[in-house]
C-alpha cells in the first residue's frame, strides 16, 4: 500500500504545483483524474474484500486492488515524467 500512497501525495502534490508553476491546466485536471482513480480503486478494494475470505468471491474488487497497486501507479509514474519535461521546457525555452 505504500505504493499507492506515493501516488495519491505525488498526483495531489502535482494538482497543487501545477497553478503555482505556470503549467497547462490540463495537466492539473489529469492529475486529479489519476488521484481521483487511484482512491476509486483502493475503496472499492478494501469495501469490496471487507469480510471475504475465500480469494474468489469479489472479483470486481480484486480487479480494483491490483489497479490500485500496478495499474495507476504505473500511469501516474508515466505522466509525471510528461509532467517533469513540460516544467523544464518551461523553465528553459528552446
Amino acid at each position: 500500500m505504500v505504493v499507492a500512497a506515493i501516488t495519491i501525495w505525488a498526483m495531489f502534490s502535482l494538482w497543487l504545483i501545477v497553478p503555482l508553476a505556470g503549467l497547462r491546466r490540463t495537466i492539473a485536471h489529469v492529475a486529479g483524474v489519476l488521484v481521483s482513480a487511484e482512491l476509486l480503486a483502493l475503496f472499492t478494494w478494501s469495501f469490496g474484500t471487507d469480510r471475504c475470505i475465500e480469494p474468489t468471491c469479489a472479483p470486481v474488487a480484486q480487479a480494483a486492488g491490483i489497479a490500485a497497486r500496478t495499474d495507476i501507479p504505473a500511469l501516474t509514474a508515466a505522466f509525471l515524467v510528461f509532467a517533469l519535461v513540460a516544467l523544464r521546457r518551461r523553465a528553459y525555452p528552446a
